[in-house]
């Protein structure tokens, strides 16, 4: 049996997305890629929050894994709140946890592997210090 949806709680940080038309399938709801891009959003401006405009990191980052547990379907209108929180920080790489809320409701779960990339080699290097903090700040929310 699947673990109960996150509550909203659980999540420090938020941004929000609006359904277009163009997000339906052929069965009426939005589509799992759609779904995808909302979570892509969320990471995007965790990212800039944390770190500032890609051109001005200290390092380059790189999503390396994605998850995405579809809990139910939506449909067209709507404004999606995407929850999102930094649940692990590694030497090289953070895990990205998000929950995606449609009127309330959770209808999908994400976790994403970010990697930090040396902006010069592209190669794996460890986080530096001045994003650490932020990263720290983000931890899920228990309660």
């Amino acid at each position: 049996m699947a673990p109960p949806p996150p509550a909203a709680a659980r999540f420090p940080f938020w941004t929000e997305e609006k359904l277009r038309i163009a997000d339906t399938d052929q069965n009426g709801h939005i589509n799992n890629g759609a779904i995808g891009v909302f979570c892509e959003a969320g990471r995007a401006e965790v990212m800039h929050e944390v770190a500032g405009p890609p051109e001005a990191r200290p390092v380059r980052m790189a999503v390396a894994r994605v998850e995405i547990d579809y809990l139910r379907e939506i449909h067209y209108p709507g404004r999606v709140r995407i929850g999102t929180a930094v649940a692990r920080i590694g030497r090289t790489s953070i895990t990205v946890e998000q929950g995606l809320y449609l009127d309330g409701a959770c209808f999908a779960t994400s976790r994403a592997v970010m990697v930090m990339l040396d902006r010069e080699t592209r190669q794996p290097t460890e986080l530096p210090e001045a994003l650490l903090a932020g990263f720290t700040a983000l931890a899920p929310r228990e309660g």
